[in-house]
């Protein structure tokens, strides 16, 4: 008995402490060594960032400033004095209507200005008079911009002409009870044609859409004298347009890719100064060196209008809605587009396979990307994916034949990665296939090359729900800048992450 145990005992190494100091140490360090280079290699790398997807939409609608041109007739006064006009701005008059008079010696314009100063002067306008003068202010004030600061002067003249607008009746009393001494010093100026009176002059008067030049949509340079009672004007001077019937074009200035949007249209929908109301008419486009005239032949609204010389113009097109996601998501994959009838009817309807020939010593795989990363023949896994989503596992390739020799064919069973599905074909992976590998067709065991089959490239994103990039195909509605709508449909939905750059990462390549 003791004999063994002696035995048992010389068996035994002892390790002193030093010994077992050294070994901590060593292991420690392995593990340190371990955990700085994971540190490094996750610093080293690019970090994979997603992107929730959004449901959004395109406005394709094409905003532009337009110039309004119509057919307006000048008239002029035979002699030089104060203006007093008769006929309110917009309003409609007939031909030969009294719409001003010319007071050569100024004694009915001083009669009204000394009214105005007397204790009396504020009975010469009714309630309802302020209130129109009011309610102009109140438009202008509740569409100023900085940017549009310039239209104060305008604003400035149409207040005054306004005021001197409600002052006619006045000066037509004050005409009257004159008598004859009064009416001898006055000229009265008649419309030469039955149509829309207005009282102001911008030099655009005689243009024609064929004559606009790109600088008169220069709004900076833009003068507008208004005419209104009061004002001193010169023998030949202009005193009133008329604008004789409702045809007139808007005229706007686009650029050459706005003009090709659009060229194929018959006829154009769109909106005036941000009115509710939509408006359609037929256009034609004129080339001009750097951009197009877009001209729109209008045949009422026009007196809506008469008082403005541009116009905010909105031209409605198509309004695309779906999911937003960056134009950076997105990338073109090549798939295989394999025939149904190559694709026996598996028991599991999400799982497709297809037979093959495959020559175990030829490594080569027709991804490129994918060849650096992928095992020997026999190791070989490939990507598993159902219909709905493309979700990909690994999956090992099944053989049918056993201890085949190196480089002899010999039957697998490949899963495929199912990206799309239509009437005749599977949109596959290539990745799942070698270049050499002969696919069985299922009609008395013929084979095509695999390289033989037909290929077409699809759009998709990468997937990041499960934290692998699974590629699924889309369908694009509308691209714009830096982001594209796209259906919404079973492969995408909003809310689900995305990688942001697709060209980043590779299929199944683990994110995180």
């Amino acid at each position: 008995m003791s004999g063994n145990k002696k035995r048992r005992n010389s068996n035994v190494i002892k390790l002193n402490r030093a010994a077992r100091f050294n070994s901590t140490i060593i292991i420690f360090g392995i593990i340190l060594v371990y955990v700085i280079a994971s540190i490094f290699i996750s610093l080293s790398k690019e970090p994979i960032t997603t992107y929730k997807v959004g449901s959004s939409n395109i406005n394709n609608n094409i905003s532009c400033t337009g110039i309004a041109l119509r057919n307006e007739i000048e008239i002029t006064c035979g002699k030089s004095g104060y203006m007093i006009y008769f006929v309110h701005d917009g309003d409609k008059t007939k031909k030969n209507s009294p719409v001003c008079t010319v007071d050569e010696t100024g004694n009915v314009i001083t009669a009204i200005k000394e009214a105005g100063d007397s204790d009396d002067g504020n009975t010469l306008f009714t309630d309802s008079d302020y209130a129109h003068i009011r309610s102009t202010i109140d438009t202008y004030k509740s569409s100023y911009s900085d940017v549009t600061f310039s239209n104060l002067y305008n604003f400035k003249s149409e207040i005054e002409s306004k005021v001197m607008e409600l002052s006619s009746e006045v000066m037509m009393q004050e005409i009257n009870a004159g008598g004859a001494q009064v009416s001898s010093t006055l000229q009265t100026i008649k419309a030469t044609e039955s149509g829309v009176v207005t009282y102001y002059i911008d030099g655009y008067e005689k243009k024609t859409p064929e004559t606009l030049s790109e600088e008169d949509f220069n709004q900076a340079n833009y003068k507008k004298t208004s005419l209104k009672s009061g004002d001193i004007l010169d023998t030949g001077s202009t005193v009133f347009k008329i604008v004789s019937d409702e045809n007139w074009n808007i005229v706007c200035q686009i650029t050459k890719e706005q003009a090709k949007a659009i060229q194929e249209e018959e006829k154009l929908r769109f909106t005036i100064n941000n009115s509710p109301n939509e408006v359609s008419t037929t256009f034609n486009l004129i080339e001009k060196e750097d951009c197009y005239f877009l001209v729109l032949p209008l045949t009422k609204y026009m007196v809506d209008y008469i008082d403005e010389r541009f116009l905010s113009i909105e031209i409605i097109l198509n309004k695309f809605e779906g999911l937003k996601v960056p134009n950076s998501s997105l990338i073109d994959k090549e798939v295989y587009m394999i025939p149904k009838s190559y694709v026996p009817e598996d028991e599991r309807s999400n799982v497709k396979t297809v037979k093959v020939i495959r020559y175990e010593d030829d490594k080569k795989k027709l991804s490129k990307d994918a060849e650096a990363d992928e095992a020997t023949p026999d190791d070989a896994t490939l990507l598993d994916a159902t219909l709905g989503n493309a979700s990909m596992t690994d999956a090992v390739t099944k053989s049918t034949v056993t201890d085949a020799k190196p480089g002899e064919p010999r039957d697998k069973t490949v899963e495929l990665i199912v990206y799309k599905i239509d009437e005749e074909y599977y949109y596959v992976d290539e990745d799942a296939f070698y270049d050499t590998d002969q696919i069985y067709t299922r009609e008395k065991g013929q084979t095509i090359p695999v390289v033989s089959l037909k290929t077409t490239m699809l759009t998709g994103v990468y997937l990041a729900n499960t934290g692998v990039a699974n590629f699924t195909e889309v369908t694009i509605v509308k691209s714009q800048d830096e982001f594209t709508i796209l259906k919404n449909d079973e492969n995408l939905k909003e809310f689900d992450n995305i990688v942001l750059d697709a060209e980043q990462v590779r299929d199944n390549q683990n994110l995180y």
